[in-house]
Order: structure tokens, then C-alpha cells, then sequence
């Protein structure tokens, strides 16, 4: 029989780990280690099983490298190319290195699916440019700082690979709509962009010839082609998530060695190993979270949950509105990895019971997670492009303010409206994906 005071305590005890800064796959680790061995209702050898079983999958495999991927294409040093190619296409338009700095982080987005490698590599150089264009350092820190968040949302997105792994939903069908979602995003961003210059009366810089926009296009093309090569590697069935992670990197290593030539050998190899150090925080997370799934289970603290949320409320969109605050909540103190470790086995069965398509709500569930690294306490994205800018943190919070609206518009939109994350993953790969 399942005594609740063993669930109330297995989260006080995971929660109270957090707050003294144990790492979030250590947490997990013990805490489900010590509800074994005190509570005697799961044999000890789960651990050890749990750990390996979470291993054992094949799309498990595309973790690494398209973490590794990323982590190439940061020390290619294409950043400038790409900046030059957006300023050259959006740079005349009122709020001009505004929209430029948007539009470079939507294409940046596919070589680091990472908002903390956008804003720190991008950032940079986007952050230098607005100041030294006569923009405020307000408005540079608070544009910079939202724009960095598509980059996990359009593909290629680590965290909708997570995703994909720990739900079973197809990655291919998530990145599609990651992409409609994350070209959303850039639009509303760009309608405020536009209206914070217009009100701050920003220069309008001269409209770029033809000529020097294809030439521009020219020079970052191969750069350009990541995105595309891994979309229509997924979308035609010919690779799976696996295959394309392999593609991805060695056209990052192609990209590094024959094409830009940016950095040594030795470079590379750092990079390489900074990449793999990070699959093994992610591996732990994801074994860790495998070994808490199962001692959740034993609790049934997702039909806990659920029963709590359907006694509040029998209507969909209120138990809807209840987990996107909870997403929301969540992305505040933690990474997305860990928000998705720890919150997929708990929501989505949840959303399941709303009949909700898993694509959707896996979208929904990364937009989340990334707007919560833009809200205080935590805010790691904007706590970092203000430190670039040189301003404080209170004033980057009501820098981006602006976009934080913007940013939550878009997720009541993609909440009412299932097609906008469900129409071209539909139309490409059939009923697969609905």
C-alpha cells in the first residue's frame, strides 16, 4: 500500500538537495537511492538496472553529437559572417541592428542550438555593434538577450532531442515544428523591436544593394546549409535522428577544416572535449532521471498530480494554463535539461489524458523552459548579456520586459492554436507526427 507521506518526503528531500546546490542528477541519484533502501518497496538492484536500461536506446546516440555539433560550430567563428549576412537583409528597417541582431540569433540558432552559446558568442559581437551604432545599452542587452532563446526552439535543438529521447516522440516531427515556433518567435520580436525604436526615434540605416546582400549570402551559404541538411535528413525518412547527428558533425568538422579554417587543431580538440563533458552531465541527468521515474511511479506522484489538478478544475485549458505556469515557474531555476528530466515524467502523461499531441506539448514544454531563463531570480541568459552590455541586472529585467511579453504571446498562441506547431510536420511526414 502507498503511504503519501513517502511521496511528500521524496520531494522535500529532492527539493531541499537542489537549495544546497547538489547537482540536479546527483539529487535525483540519492534521493531515489535513499527511497529505496528506507522504504524497502523497489529491490536495490533497480539502480543499477534503471541506469543501463536509460542507456540502451538508439536515439539516445544523437545526444552527443549534436551536443558536440554545437560545440564545433562555436569555435568555427562563423558568427561574423552571419551577423554581416543579416544586417545586410533586415539592417534598413526602423530599429535596423535590432532586427539584424533577431534575425543573425534565428540562423545562429541551428549551429549551437544552445541560448547560452548565442548570447555569449553572438551576444558579443551583436551587444558591441548596437553601442557602438549610438543604440542604448538597454535596448542592445534586452533584444540580445530574447533573441538568444529560439536557438533551443528551431532546429537543431538539443533540448527537443531530449525530449524526443524521454518521451518516445519523434524528433524529426519536433524539430518541425520547433522551426514554425521559433520563426514565430523571431516575427514577434521583430513587431517590438520595431516599436521600441520607433518610440526611442533610432537612426534608419541605408537599405543594402542587391548585389551586396547575394555577396554576403555567398560567404556564410555553407554555414547556411546546417539547418537545411539536418531538416531534410529528418523530414525524407532517409536518416534517423542518429545518422543526421553524425552528418552534423562532420560538416562542422568539414566546415572547420577545409571551408573557414578558424581555429587549430588543438582548438578543436578542446572544443570536441568540451562537448563530451557535457554528454556526460547529460548521461547522468538522463540515468538519474530514469532510477526517479521509477520511484515516482511507485508513488504515482503523475496521477497524484493529475487527480490534484483535475479536483481543481475538470476544464482542459485551466489544467493547460496550470502546467505552462508550472513550465514557466520551473524555467526560472532550472536548465532545460534538468526542467526536462525532472518535469517529463510527472506532465506528460498529464498531457496525454487532455489529448493533447505530444509534439505540441513537447514544443510548448521547451518555449517554457526557455522563457524561464529570461525571468528572475535566476534569468542565466539575461544575467549573462547584461554583464556583455555592462549594465545591471535590474536593468536588464526591465530591458527585456518588453520581449518577455512578446515571448508569451506566442505561447498562447501555440496553445490554442495546435496547428501552428502541428501543420508542417502534418504535411511533411503524414499521420507520423499527429
Amino acid at each position: 500500500m502507498i503511504n503519501p507521506t513517502y511521496g511528500i518526503l521524496l520531494l522535500i528531500v529532492f527539493i531541499g538537495l537542489i537549495c544546497v546546490k547538489m547537482p540536479i542528477g546527483f539529487s535525483m541519484a540519492v534521493t531515489s537511492l535513499a527511497y529505496i533502501l528506507f522504504t524497502g518497496r523497489l529491490a536495490p538492484s533497480l539502480v543499477a538496472q534503471n541506469m543501463a536500461i536509460s542507456m540502451t536506446s538508439y536515439t539516445v546516440l544523437a545526444v552527443p553529437f549534436f551536443i558536440v555539433c554545437g560545440q564545433i560550430m562555436n569555435g568555427v567563428g562563423i558568427t561574423d559572417k552571419i551577423f554581416e549576412f543579416a544586417e545586410k537583409c533586415v539592417g534598413h528597417i526602423r530599429g535596423g541592428l535590432g532586427h539584424v541582431n533577431v534575425f543573425a540569433s534565428l540562423i545562429f540558432s541551428g549551429m549551437s542550438g544552445s541560448a547560452n552559446a548565442d548570447v555569449a558568442g553572438l551576444g558579443q559581437i551583436e551587444i558591441k555593434a548596437m553601442k557602438d551604432r549610438g543604440y542604448d545599452a538597454d535596448f542592445a542587452v534586452g533584444v540580445t538577450a530574447a533573441s538568444s532563446v529560439i536557438g533551443p526552439v528551431f532546429p537543431p535543438s538539443n533540448p527537443m532531442v531530449l525530449v524526443g529521447v524521454a518521451t518516445g516522440t519523434s524528433i524529426g516531427a519536433l524539430f518541425l515544428g520547433g522551426m514554425v515556433v521559433g520563426i514565430l518567435m523571431a516575427l514577434f520580436m521583430f513587431a517590438t523591436v520595431y516599436f521600441l525604436a520607433k518610440r526611442k526615434n533610432y537612426y534608419v540605416a541605408p537599405r543594402a544593394s542587391l548585389s551586396e546582400v547575394l555577396k554576403s549570402f555567398a560567404d556564410s551559404f555553407l554555414a547556411l546549409l546546417t539547418p537545411v541538411i539536418l531538416i531534410i535528413g529528418l523530414t525524407c525518412g532517409f536518416l534517423t535522428p542518429v545518422e543526421t547527428g553524425c552528418i552534423a558533425c562532420a560538416y562542422s568538422l568539414f566546415l572547420n577544416q577545409v571551408v573557414y579554417k578558424k581555429i587549430s587543431l588543438k582548438e578543436l580538440f578542446e572544443s570536441i572535449a568540451e562537448g563530451m563533458s557535457a554528454c556526460g552531465l547529460v548521461f547522468l541527468m538522463m540515468s538519474a532521471a530514469k532510477i526517479y521515474s521509477t520511484v515516482l511511479a511507485d508513488q504515482k506522484i503523475a496521477e497524484g498530480v493529475a487527480n490534484a489538478m483535475f479536483a481543481f478544475s475538470s476544464s482542459p485549458w485551466v489544467i493547460l494554463l496550470l502546467i505552462n505556469l508550472f513550465l514557466l515557474a520551473m524555467g526560472t531555476f532550472l536548465n532545460p535539461t534538468s526542467g526536462i528530466m525532472i518535469a517529463t515524467p510527472i506532465l506528460f502523461p498529464i498531457a496525454k489524458a487532455l489529448g493533447m499531441n505530444m509534439v505540441q506539448f513537447g514544443v510548448i514544454f521547451v518555449l517554457d523552459l526557455m522563457i524561464g531563463m529570461l525571468t528572475p531570480p535566476t534569468a542565466s541568459v539575461l544575467f549573462v548579456a547584461s554583464k556583455i552590455g555592462g549594465i545591471s541586472f535590474e536593468r536588464g529585467v526591465k530591458a527585456v520586459t518588453p520581449y518577455l511579453i512578446a515571448l508569451i504571446a506566442v505561447v498562447v498562441l501555440i496553445n490554442v492554436f495546435p496547428a501552428l506547431t502541428l501543420g508542417v510536420p502534418n504535411l511533411l511526414l503524414g499521420g507520423y507526427a499527429w
